[in-house]
């Protein structure tokens, strides 16, 4: 049995190696680099999130398999070749072969498993994970009670008891999520982490732990390099054509922070600049009305009017400039979005009598936010699909409940953008509105940073011709509580 699976081994690297020019070692080498740099990359940019900390966990545990592999199969040898293996060296790589094996066999199926029930849609509150997700790492630690075979890395039968029904439950649950979904943009983003998780769980669940326990040999990890590679090309695309686990969104944001705080310096200056002189303005305006009742007549008077409401004005476009480019602070309360909503609503009317409104608010309850922000958020987001409707069409509203979230859909019927204008459109200073003058593009800037502090996120999906849909999707808070 074992001579029989040595030349399919022999025959499975050999096939690597006429695709990628390497053998299975030095294709784990980049597996394990792959997979750690995706779990560094989605935790240092959303570490609060507790499906991206599970997610990545998935990444760091399998990369312990690839990195148990470099050092039983490309490092240790390496090193007697060179002749620099002492038996204190030895025994050490020993220690870490085993401990980084260890750690992908008990840890991916937990992690996975974990992964699943936090982002499912009806996962709940917190308070119960917390002690389920104790509750499931026991049969992990009693794992170490068991004594392995001499030749096996761990207990086999007792540890596929276990790691089964929790891959295949987290499968199921992955499946169950996406089907679920009922929003078009997560379905989209639920089906890519399915797409990239499932089949090679699936398969590790073949490779690490079915088929070493019916037949005896621990070997067919090495048809796991085929499975990885396709989730790294699956995370890969995605992240970069419409983001992974919030791993696109994150990096944007950290972009468009960057630019914002650019501008606010620059606006900063100007303000302090503008508004000493518009002072100075004002004094001597209003001691030129004072003094003009007794030497000049009425029209220096309403002439010094006009100046003094010249600089009002100014003083009130800087303030607005202001407030829409620094970094801002919220001031958060209870707001009922289905009420702000319907008040931009209103206040839109005299736009919308080509338009018709399709109303579809299901969700009464309370979001913890800046009513003003939001407002503004809101408003801006109407006011551009109403725009993009010269000759009418319709505008749908939509605000729905889940358990996990609030999401608000603004849908219209209007020209849409490209690719390429759909890719800046969150960029400061890009506008697709190239004939209004005083139209400096920075709405959806602005609001995409708005929606973030309120720990959302905001996506764009548009087509040329057929129109274009924006989802703003909130944590739902029970309660309207900063919880």
């Amino acid at each position: 049995m074992g001579s029989s699976f040595s030349a399919r081994a022999g025959a499975v690297e050999k096939r690597l190696y006429a695709i990628t020019g390497t053998d299975v070692p030095i294709f784990m080498l980049f597996v394990l680099i792959g997979l750690w740099t995706i779990g560094l990359l989605l935790v240092v940019t959303d570490p609060r999130r507790s499906t991206t900390r599970w997610i990545a966990s998935i990444a760091f545990t399998g990369g312990f398999g690839g990195l148990s592999a470099v050092i039983n199969e490309q490092l240790g040898p390496y090193l007697t070749r060179q002749g620099w293996m002492t038996a204190s060296l030895s025994q050490f790589m020993g220690y870490m072969e085993r401990f980084s094996s260890i750690i992908c066999y008990y840890g991916l199926p937990y992690t996975f498993l974990m992964f699943t029930i936090v982002y499912h849609p009806n996962s709940g509150g917190w308070l119960w994970k917390r002690w389920l997700s104790w509750v499931l790492l026991l049969p992990s630690l009693i794992s170490f009670a068991f004594e392995p075979l001499p030749s096996d890395p761990i207990p086999y039968q007792f540890v596929m008891c276990w790691t089964v029904p929790y891959i295949i439950t987290g499968i199921l649950l992955l499946i169950h999520a996406t089907a679920k979904e009922l929003n078009s943009y997560l379905r989209k983003l639920r089906m890519l982490t399915t797409l990239a998780a499932a089949p090679t769980m699936f398969g590790a669940l073949f490779t690490l732990y079915i088929l070493p326990t019916l037949y005896g040999n621990n070997q067919w990890w090495r048809y796991n390099a085929w499975l990885i590679g396709f989730t790294l090309a699956v995370i890969f695309f995605s992240s970069f054509r419409y983001g992974f686990m919030g791993l696109q969104i994150s990096i944007r944001n950290h972009q468009l922070d960057y630019t914002l705080r650019a501008i606010t310096s620059g606006t900063s200056i100007l303000n302090h600049a503008i508004k000493n002189d518009v002072g100075k303005i004002r004094l001597f305006g209003e001691k030129i009305k004072s003094e003009s009742a007794q030497s000049d007549p009425g029209q220096l008077e309403n002439d010094v009017d006009v100046i003094l409401n010249a600089s009002q004005h100014i003083y009130d476009m800087i303030y607005r400039i202001q407030g829409q480019t620094q970094d801002v602070a919220l001031h958060e309360e209870p707001v009922r979005l289905a009420e702000l909503l319907e008040r931009c609503l209103t206040a839109l009317e005299p736009s919308l009598h080509r338009i018709e409104v399709l109303r579809e608010l299901r969700y009464e309850g309370a979001l913890w936010g800046d009513p003003a922000q939001l407002d503004e958020v809101m408003t801006n987001v109407l006011m551009n699909a109403v725009e993009a409707m010269p000759q009418g069409g319709k505008l749908l509203v939509k605000l729905t409940e889940t358990k996990r979230n609030l999401t608000v859909e603004i849908r219209d019927t209007g020209i849409g953008m490209d690719k390429s204008q759909l890719r800046q459109a969150f960029d400061p200073f890009y506008t697709t509105k190239g004939g209004k003058k005083l139209n400096f593009g920075l709405g959806l800037s602005y609001c995409h940073t708005i929606i973030h502090k309120h720990k959302g996120t905001m996506s764009i999906h548009s087509k040329p011709g057929v129109g274009t849909a924006v989802f703003i999707i909130f944590p739902n808070r029970k309660g309207g509580g900063r919880g």
